[in-house]
């Protein structure tokens, strides 16, 4: 099952980009992390009262949750959307896939954990095909600022996912994922109301955007981060983020169908990532829960 949930997973993040491009045609970066963030929060709360489940939650979680809320929800989800209508979602999805390496070098000193040299050789095969994407995609003149912006989001969502391994995985995964929508959205609805958006805005765009930014947080931010947040808990913070390696394919795709450019070069690198994702993840998913340290 580990399987079938990281495939569900992969193919809803692959979708997000071209959502937060339609969804930017109206509503601000702030306010499509807030809306998202909120549209997931409702969805997955109305599933916990519905199983009726007793909260977890811990005092001494307060502080690890509101940083796991911060760095792997408020920040990328409020800045991604910026740079997908700035460079594109393509390249912003190549630059997430960048989430495994960052997560093996965070977890050796976070949890103390190692890789395999297998894992250790899909991992590097992967990202050698990632930096191909993007050296084909920095001739298209993408901004420095930006590259190191997006770069960002990934380092970001490796320290939140390696902190949730480390400090929460008492916490069942809907809880856990419900509380930090809730805690990021409380924090960046305020932002919305507060930071003006002075873009000129066509009224016709109004239902197609509001469409994205629901379908965002619905299926991206509420369903697909607690299967997510399952995957990190169950069979490890390495596991869950390899579904960021094969993001990009959909995000390539998807700008493709939106007309950006796509070369032979990122096709063939797209390739080389999905051998080298099958090298790592063969094998790796636990009958069960991974057993909790000692």
């Amino acid at each position: 099952m580990p399987y079938v949930w990281f495939v569900v997973v992969c193919s809803i993040w692959g979708s997000s980009f071209i959502l937060m491009k339609r969804a930017m045609l109206c509503v601000s970066p702030i306010g499509i992390g807030a809306i998202r963030d909120a549209c997931g929060a409702l969805v997955l709360a109305a599933i916990f009262l519905m199983a009726r489940r007793k909260s977890s939650l811990r005092r001494q979680d307060l502080i690890p949750l509101c940083g796991i809320a911060i760095l792997g929800f408020a920040w990328p989800h409020s800045i991604q959307p910026e740079l997908v209508s700035r460079v594109g979602g393509a390249f912003i999805g190549m630059t997430v896939g960048m989430t495994p390496l960052i997560t093996i070098l965070v977890s050796i000193p976070m949890l103390g954990v190692f890789p395999t040299p297998r894992q250790l050789f899909g991992v590097i095969g992967a990202l050698i095909c990632m930096a191909i994407l993007m050296q084909d995609e920095m001739r298209h003149s993408v901004a420095f600022i930006d590259v190191l912006t997006a770069f960002s989001v990934p380092t970001t969502y490796s320290i939140a996912n390696s902190w949730i391994r480390r400090s929460l995985r008492h916490l069942p995964p809907l809880e856990l994922t419900l509380l930090c929508l809730a805690m990021a959205s409380s924090m960046l609805l305020p932002l919305m109301l507060m930071v003006p958006d002075r873009r000129s805005i066509d009224p016709g765009n109004w239902v197609i955007a509001i469409a994205s930014v629901a379908t965002l947080g619905i299926a991206g931010t509420g369903f697909a981060t607690y299967l997510f947040n399952k995957l990190v808990q169950d069979q490890g913070p390495l596991f869950a983020s390899m579904t960021t390696i094969l993001v990009p394919v959909g995000a390539i795709l998807w700008g493709w169908a939106d007309g950006e450019e796509i070369t032979s070069i990122q096709i063939a690198a797209l390739a080389g990532i999905l051998v080298m994702v099958a090298i790592v993840q063969f094998g790796a998913a636990q009958p069960g829960p991974v057993k909790q340290d000692a």
